[in-house]
């Protein structure tokens, strides 16, 4: 394939505009995390446990935003949610560390 075909390849292009419309889905999203992390955190805060209902959206988040990652960054040919499978994250939240209150203070 030389350089003019190369140029011309129309999936290419499909690409380029896909990318730049998982940018502004992937600036959108960062914001719900920060609401996320600002929600658990006063959760933690007020009643020094975490909320699971937020830990399920959050590890769901995480893995829709590293599948657009991906995607933006060649590392994978699969265009994220929409055009394929929501990624399906089945952590458990009970296994990612948490540290509590009582433990920062001796």
């Amino acid at each position: 394939m030389n350089l003019k075909e190369k140029l011309l390849n129309l999936d290419t292009w499909l690409r380029l505009l896909l990318i730049m419309l998982f940018f502004l889905a992937r600036a959108v999203l960062l914001w719900v995390v920060n609401l996320i992390v600002a929600a658990q955190f006063l959760f933690v805060l007020i009643t020094g446990r975490k909320a699971d209902n937020l830990d399920q959206v959050s590890i769901m988040l995480g893995s829709y935003l590293v599948q657009i990652v991906d995607y933006q960054t060649f590392a994978s040919d699969t265009a994220p949610w929409p055009m394929s499978d929501f990624p399906d994250d089945s952590r458990d939240p009970e296994s990612s560390d948490f540290i509590d209150g009582d433990d920062l203070v001796d």
